[in-house]
């Protein structure tokens, strides 16, 4: 069995398990099959579901929507956020035009909270750095920052430039942001994905970690470091297996949101998931949101619920 392991860390991959556990969740995504069945990125994914009344699909001012509603996307509650910005846009446009740039933080954190964007103080802070690297760097068009840097490594490098930039040109735009921005630009057909460019959110990192496609030599790892070192794993996957970054990634969110989370109770999710039988039983999230890490010790919820004991729930909402 061969396995790898990162250099930078005790995080060991099984490449051979991932070959075998992402290539029959793609198939099934590709083909229609289980979960698939009921939920398609056409109609089901937030960023499809929800859009700034009227502008055009693609269009810049749907850029600058996608851009600020994916720097707020925290990907477990992704519905909640694009809703939400699809609200702001038609309330408070001047937030997605260059007028933002004469807002202070607490007048742009009083609309945020009203409007239950994100999370309100955060989001306001890096809403207006980033808005100013925006319209005074790339024109107002973040189309233009994938162009013109080409990369999500080559995106983060520029972020992290200038003296005394400790908080960074981009804040909010870390590799999975930026990852997933890329994504809805390829989605569009806007441009091509780079190939440095996956989402790496805490449903990827659950499904790595129960399906054992990731495992590590300490019984805790920090968040951070499975993402920095599981993010140019999928990527070189996809290369080498000719799987499209774009079909994966949107397959791992759907299984995480809609089987992964409440597996244990849900009586219907050998049908649903395609890696039911390779999965181990989903790791915990409870340290992940406490603490920013993984704890591997800790035991696995049971896959799926029983049938004895209650209706199953519908696959839309388990």
């Amino acid at each position: 069995m061969k396995k790898t392991k990162s250099h930078s860390s005790q995080i060991v991959f099984n490449k051979p398990r991932a070959k075998d556990v992402l290539g029959s969740l793609n198939r099934a995504y590709k083909e229609q099959k289980q979960l698939f069945a009921h939920v398609t990125r056409e109609e089901n994914a937030p960023q499809q579901k929800f859009f700034p009344y009227g502008v055009e699909r693609g269009d810049v001012e749907h850029r600058r929507w996608l851009f600020f509603a994916t720097m707020t996307d925290r990907r477990e509650m992704s519905n909640v956020v694009y809703e939400s910005h699809a609200r702001l846009w038609e309330r408070e446009p001047r937030l997605y035009f260059e007028e933002v740039l004469g807002m202070s933080s607490p007048e742009i954190l009083k609309t945020l909270t009203r409007e239950k964007v994100g999370v309100p103080r955060q989001s306001a802070e890096y809403w207006q750095r980033s808005a100013r690297t925006l319209f005074e760097s790339f024109e107002g068009d973040p189309l233009t920052i994938y162009q013109k840097l080409e990369s999500v490594n080559g995106i983060l490098r520029f972020s992290k430039g200038g003296r005394g930039n400790q908080k960074g040109l981009l804040p909010g735009f870390g590799p999975k942001i930026l990852s997933l921005l890329a994504l809805f630009y390829g989605e569009l057909k806007l441009m091509q994905i780079p190939g440095d460019a996956f989402p790496v959110d805490v449903h990827v990192q659950r499904f790595a970690i129960s399906t054992g496609i990731v495992t590590a030599e300490t019984p805790t790892v920090r968040s951070y470091e499975i993402e920095r070192v599981l993010r140019p794993f999928l990527c070189n996957m996809c290369m080498e297996e000719g799987w499209k970054p774009l079909d994966l990634s949107h397959a791992l969110w759907f299984l995480g949101n809609k089987c992964c989370s409440g597996c244990c109770r849900n009586a219907v999710a050998k049908l649903l998931c395609p890696s039911y039988e390779m999965c181990g039983g989903a790791v915990s999230t409870h340290s992940y949101f406490r603490q920013g890490r993984w704890d591997l010790t800790s035991p696995r919820y049971r896959r799926g619920g029983d049938c004895s004991f209650s209706l199953p729930p519908s696959p839309m909402f388990p």
